[in-house]
C-alpha cells in the first residue's frame, strides 16, 4: 500500500535527479526504488493551490516545495499513475517534467512518446479578454475613474470633448491592437534600448497588457520576463519624471498572484536571477515571499540565492535574523547556515540564544555559523559551541574556522584543545588553529607537534601528524622553522609527514 507522504518524498527526489545531468547513479537508484513502489498500488498525484495531493490526501508544503513548482511550471493538474506501470513511461514521465516547458503541453509531448498508460490533466488556458485592461485588478486595484487609469498606464488623458471625436476613438482602439501586433520580446527590446524616450509610458502600458494576457493563462515564464525587463529598463533610468513612470508601472503589475507565481519559478535554475531581481524590487511584498521560500528550500544553493536577495532589500536581514527564533527546527537550521555563509554579524547574540536548541542538527548548524562569522562578537559564543555534549556539534565549530577574520577565535580554540578528549574533534581543532596562522595559534601548534615525554606525556602519533599539516597550513616562518625541525624526528610517520609538507611549501 502506498504512503501519500512517502510517495510524494520519493516522487520529487527522484524528478530532483531528473533535472541534474550529473547524477546519473543516483537517479538510476531512484528511479528503481520509485518504480518498485509502484508495482503494487496506482496513484494519483494532484496540484491544488500550491500544495500536492497524492491519493486525495495532501502533504506537508515543506517536503515537496520543488515538486509543486514543476507540476504548475508545466500547469499540471493531476498525473494518474496505474499500478505497475510500464517503467519506460514512467522515465518519459519524470522527463518530461524535469525539462523546461516548450511549444507542446505536457501531455500532447507523452502522447507523441507512446505513454497511453498515465493519464495527465492540464489546465485549460483562459482566453484572454478582447477589450484593453489597464491591469487594475489585484492587491492594488482601486476605484479609479478612465482618466486615472491613463495616467497610471503612462497614456495620454483623452478629455470627455476628445473622446467624442473619431480619431480619438481611433487611438483608443490601436492600443489593444498594438499589443496584440508587437510581442513582448520586442516591447521590451525597445524599451531597454532606450528606457528614457518619449515612447517609455506607451511601452510600459502595452507590456501590462501582455503581462496581463499571460497572467490570465496562467504562463508565468512570460509573466517574469516581462518584469525582470521592466526593472532592468528602471535601473538605467536616473530622471525623476521617467522613474515615476516606471515605479507607477511597476507598482500595478505586482499583484500578490503574480509574486508567488514568480516565487515559484526562483526555484527553476534557468529563471532564478530574473526571479530574483523581479522579488527584490518588490520590496516588502518581496521580502514576504522571499522569507517563504527560504524556509522551505531543500538545498543550500538555493537558500544561498533567496539569501543573497534578501540581503539586497533593506527589510531583509532584521526580517531573516527574527526567524533565527521560529518553532521548527529546519528553518531555525536554514536561516543559521545562511547567516555563516554570508559572516552576518549582526545575526551573532540571536544565533547564541540557539545554543542549547534541543536539536543536534540545529546547533550544528549555529556552531558552523558562528566560527565562519569569526567575529570577536562570536568568540564567546563559539567557545560555548566547543563544550557541547556532542562531539559532532564540536567538529562544526572547528570546521567553520578559516583565515585571518579568525583571529579572535584562536585563544577558545586553544583552550578548547586542552580540554577536549575526542581524537577526531581534537583533530579538527588543530587544522582550524592551522587555517588561522597567527601567532598565538602557530605557538599552540608547535607545542602539540612536540613529541612529549619519553615515557609519561608521549604524543600520539595521528594528533601529532595533524599538527604538521596544520603547521603546513599556516605556513609562517615559525611555522616552517619547526617543520625543518619536524623532518629529523625520531618518529618516522611524522619525519615523513614534516618532509612532505616542506616539499609542498616549496612548490608553491
Amino acid at each position: 500500500m502506498i504512503v501519500p507522504q512517502a510517495f510524494a518524498v520519493l516522487f520529487a527526489r527522484t524528478l530532483d535527479l531528473f533535472r541534474d545531468p550529473d547524477a546519473k547513479e543516483d537517479q538510476k537508484l531512484q528511479f528503481r526504488a520509485l518504480v518498485g513502489l509502484l508495482r503494487a498500488d496506482a496513484v494519483t498525484l494532484a496540484a491544488d493551490t500550491g500544495r500536492v495531493l497524492v491519493n486525495g490526501e495532501p502533504i506537508a508544503a515543506n517536503t515537496c516545495t520543488a515538486l509543486v513548482q514543476r507540476l504548475e511550471l508545466h500547469a499540471v493538474e493531476k498525473i494518474t499513475i496505474p499500478a505497475d506501470p510500464p517503467p519506460r513511461q514512467v522515465f518519459e514521465l519524470l522527463k518530461a517534467l524535469a525539462d523546461k516547458p516548450g511549444q507542446d503541453d505536457i501531455r500532447t509531448r507523452l502522447k507523441a512518446s507512446g505513454v497511453e498508460r498515465i493519464a495527465v490533466a492540464v489546465r485549460t488556458p483562459v482566453a484572454p479578454a478582447p477589450k484593453l485592461d489597464l491591469g487594475t485588478d489585484g492587491i492594488l486595484r482601486s476605484d479609479m475613474d478612465d482618466a486615472s487609469s491613463a495616467a497610471l498606464a503612462g497614456l495620454p488623458v483623452i478629455s470627455d470633448e476628445a473622446k467624442a471625436a473619431p480619431v480619438a476613438a481611433d487611438v483608443r482602439a490601436s492600443a489593444p491592437a498594438a499589443a496584440a501586433s508587437r510581442s513582448a520580446r520586442d516591447l521590451l527590446a525597445e524599451l531597454l534600448a532606450s528606457p528614457k524616450g518619449s515612447q517609455a509610458g506607451d511601452l510600459l502600458a502595452l507590456l501590462g497588457r501582455h503581462l496581463e494576457t499571460a497572467m490570465r493563462a496562467n504562463r508565468l515564464e512570460p509573466a517574469l520576463e516581462i518584469v525582470a525587463g521592466v526593472v532592468r529598463a528602471e535601473q538605467q533610468v536616473g530622471e525623476e519624471s521617467r522613474g515615476r513612470q516606471y515605479s507607477i508601472a511597476l507598482k500595478r503589475m505586482y499583484t500578490k498572484r503574480l509574486l508567488g507565481g514568480i516565487a515559484r519559478l526562483a526555484g527553476v535554475p534557468d529563471l532564478r536571477e530574473d526571479a530574483l531581481l523581479a522579488l527584490q524590487r518588490a520590496g516588502p511584498d518581496g521580502v514576504e515571499i522571499l522569507l517563504d521560500l527560504l524556509v522551505a528550500a531543500p538545498t543550500i544553493d538555493e537558500r544561498r540565492g533567496i539569501f543573497t536577495a534578501l540581503t539586497q532589500i533593506k527589510e531583509g536581514t532584521d526580517q531573516l535574523v527574527h526567524m533565527l527564533g521560529h518553532n521548527e527546527w529546519f528553518v531555525v537550521r536554514n536561516i543559521a547556515e545562511l547567516a555563516g555563509e554570508l559572516a552576518l554579524d549582526e545575526a551573532v547574540p540571536a544565533l547564541a540564544r540557539q545554543l542549547d536548541h534541543p536539536d543536534e542538527r540545529v546547533r550544528m548548524a549555529i556552531a558552523l555559523a558562528l566560527a565562519k562569522i569569526g567575529s570577536r562578537a562570536a568568540a564567546d559564543p563559539l567557545r560555548r559551541a566547543l563544550k557541547d555534549p556532542s562531539p559532532a556539534v564540536r567538529i562544526q565549530a572547528a570546521l567553520g574556522v578559516g583565515g585571518h577574520r579568525s583571529n579572535a577565535l584562536a585563544m577558545p580554540l586553544v583552550v578548547a584543545m586542552e580540554e577536549e578528549e575526542d581524537e577526531a574533534v581534537e583533530q579538527e581543532l588543530m587544522l582550524a588553529l592551522g587555517r588561522i596562522g597567527s601567532p598565538d595559534a602557530v605557538q599552540a601548534l608547535i607545542k602539540f607537534a612536540q613529541p612529549g615525554g619519553k615515557l609519561f606525556g608521549r604524543k600520539p602519533t595521528p594528533l601529532r601528524v595533524t599538527a604538521v599539516e596544520a603547521l603546513r597550513l599556516a605556513a609562517t616562518p615559525a611555522a616552517v622553522g619547526t617543520l625543518e625541525g619536524l623532518a629529523t624526528d625520531g618518529d618516522k610517520v611524522v619525519r615523513a609527514a614534516a618532509q612532505e609538507a616542506l616539499q609542498d611549501l616549496k612548490r608553491k
